[in-house]
């Protein structure tokens, strides 16, 4: 099999310029193309308007324990569409505190007793909900890189009292 085999002609793609073609008519000039990574300047520590992009239930590279991974994008002007991660491993109450904080706050109407972590994530349950983030700058492998410190609740939630 090959990449070719991946593609379905009918399917479309949207470019940043709005436009849309069919896959099939794709074709790319990778002449000019640096090979480098681009590199992100990070966002300065702050507080910043979010929604859940993404949450994914897998494993922690470092221990192998159970975590959720979820993904944020900024909602800021400034920052916008800027994504961001923030784990929790789900093995030590550290991480199962900072998982019950982020649930009571952004999604207060997801049952805590009875919580399956793996459902969670499948069914998508908190894709697209509000929050702000929380976030520091910190060193990771020689480069300055965003650290989400915390997740709060969105500014207009009647749970924002336990963000104080």
């Amino acid at each position: 099999m090959n990449d070719r085999d991946f593609l379905n002609p009918d399917e479309t793609f949207d470019f940043d310029s709005g436009s849309t073609g069919e896959v099939e008519n794709l074709v790319l000039n990778l002449d000019d193309v640096s090979d480098e990574l681009p590199k992100f300047e990070p966002i300065p520590p702050g507080v910043y308007d979010a929604i859940v992009e993404n949450v994914e239930f897998g494993n922690s590279q470092n221990s192998g324990s159970p975590m959720l991974t979820f993904q944020f994008r900024i909602t800021d002007p400034d920052y916008e569409n800027r994504m961001l991660f923030y784990h929790t491993v789900l093995n030590k109450e550290s991480g199962l505190s900072r998982l019950k904080r982020l649930l009571v706050r952004v999604a207060p109407d997801v049952p805590l007793n009875g919580f399956n972590p793996v459902k969670f994530a499948d069914e998508g349950v908190i894709l697209g909900y509000p929050c702000r983030l929380k976030i520091n700058i910190r060193p990771y492998k020689g480069e300055k890189r965003n650290n989400v410190v915390d997740v709060l609740a969105p500014e207009d939630s009647p749970t924002g009292f336990l963000d104080e």
